[in-house]
């Protein structure tokens, strides 16, 4: 008798002991963290919160303040930003999220557009757009058409991807994703943008200035990168370039946000309702039952979530956390791109660059791969009152050897930043965050390609 009671108890203790060990997760509304808080993540946090029959609850952790590499830095009282400044009229996902936060946008851009080789400028914009139409077609011929007709083809095709998403299609790695697109995607990432131009016919003088400046300006790297990149629609200087000679007079319509572009993934995060933690993640563990425990550097709690989301670059050189009891080794090949922002408020060197104008604004920017010497300073400035140097992992290095990747590492467990080895950019930041977030709910139980579950499309 005794020992049939004793038997009895058994399940009662295990169960007192499994309780004791594991939070229980309450089954109707999943538990799901996201590591990282820039755009990927906030968007993540956004479309998750939207998906009907969901529910989850969402906890945002990041070392970093709220909006990663679209930071600003204030000089003289205002904040000019280091990263993700531009934006284009067919960023879908960036265009509805600032119509709906209601965020008022800067017209244009103001300036002119030259190209310095060095010792001279080999083309500058003037006052009349005519004249600089017959200028660039006179220099570059027939090929500014070619790339400008290259281009339009290109973003018709990747725009498939909206309606993919909205009838909720997911892609569990970047190759499938960008095949869906177009299958001639995935060829365009083993060639560079020198070989896809010179295939299309165009020019090498154009290769040589306006490509070569297009990929410096926009990722600190030459055209060597490959195709699919370096053809990326969030090219600024490249759609500022192509607007200018368009035939039709066409204005290239670029614009950013009044107070800056870092106001979406704020706005983002606040919409979704997740909860915010100033925490570094330093490993995911996987527990028996599937789901996933986090290890923090400072922080002793270990709290369980149904899925995981990383939503920052985890490459061989930015990997910040490790990964316990999966049944295999992650590995996270390629690299990111060291980018310096300098920031300098004072007067640019006319000496250097041959031209006087009084109205010259008085902060600059400049990029460069590696923090300026004083002498490269005195060489761009005549005068220097303040200097802001900002270095950070930018986006990959384009050398078209590695692999895109998976978004989905294991079961429950996903990496938007993936798709950055195709393009590095805020709207493909965000299309990664939508397919994770797709990838995510259909895992938690919901068929996300029901019509009655596609509201995002039109909460957008």
């Amino acid at each position: 008798m005794a020992g049939s009671s004793f038997r009895t108890m058994i399940p009662l203790l295990i169960l007192l002991f499994i309780c004791k060990s594991h939070q229980v997760l309450d089954p109707s509304q999943p538990r799901i963290a996201i590591i990282g808080a820039g755009i990927s993540g906030t968007s993540a946090a956004y479309f998750l919160s939207k998906t009907p029959g969901l529910n989850p609850k969402i906890d945002v952790y990041s070392k970093d303040p709220v909006g990663g590499r679209m930071a600003t830095v204030n000089i003289q009282g205002y904040d000019f930003e280091t990263g993700g400044s531009v934006l284009h009229p067919r960023n879908r996902y960036m265009k509805q999220f600032a119509e709906q936060f209601g965020f008022k946008r800067k017209k244009g851009i103001s300036g002119k557009f030259g190209l310095y080789d060095g010792s001279h400028f080999v083309y500058s914009e003037g006052d009349w757009s005519v004249m600089n139409v017959a200028s660039l077609l006179w220099r570059y011929g027939f090929s500014l058409l070619k790339v400008n007709t290259l281009v339009g083809e290109m973003l018709n095709q990747f725009e498939r991807i909206y309606s993919f998403q909205d009838d909720g299609y997911a892609f569990s790695n970047v190759a499938d994703l960008l095949s869906a697109m177009d299958p001639s995607f995935n060829l365009m990432l083993e060639r560079s943008l020198e070989a896809g131009l010179k295939h299309a016919g165009v020019s090498n003088l154009f290769i040589e200035e306006l490509a070569n400046a297009i990929m410096r300006v926009n990722y600190g790297q030459s055209s060597d990168a490959h195709q699919f990149k370096s053809r990326d629609f969030n090219c600024s200087l490249f759609y500022y370039v192509l607007g200018s000679v368009s035939l039709a007079g066409a204005e290239t319509g670029l614009w950013s946000l009044h107070g800056g572009n870092k106001k979406i993934p704020h706005a983002l995060l606040n919409a979704s309702g997740a909860s915010f933690h100033n925490e570094e993640v330093e490993a995911i563990h996987l527990n028996s039952d599937g789901r996933f425990s986090l290890r923090f550097k400072e922080n002793d709690e270990m709290p369980l979530y149904d899925a995981v989301i990383l939503a920052t670059p985890v490459t061989n050189d930015t990997s910040m956390f490790g990964f316990e009891n999966f049944p295999r080794q992650f590995h996270f090949p390629g690299r990111f791109h060291q980018t310096v922002c300098t920031m300098v408020q004072g007067d640019v060197n006319h000496e250097t660059f041959q031209f006087a104008d009084s109205s010259a604004p008085s902060v600059w920017k400049v990029f460069s791969n590696e923090p300026l010497s004083k002498r490269e300073l005195d060489i761009l400035f005549s005068t220097i009152n303040e200097t802001f140097v900002i270095k950070w992992k930018a986006y990959p290095e384009y050398d078209g050897t590695t692999s895109t990747g998976n978004f989905t590492l294991h079961p429950g467990l996903y990496h938007i930043n993936a798709i950055e080895f195709a393009a590095s950019a805020m709207e493909m930041g965000i299309i990664g965050a939508r397919n994770v977030a797709l990838l995510a709910a259909s895992h938690l139980g919901v068929d996300v390609q029901d019509r009655k579950t596609q509201s995002f499309h039109i909460e957008l």
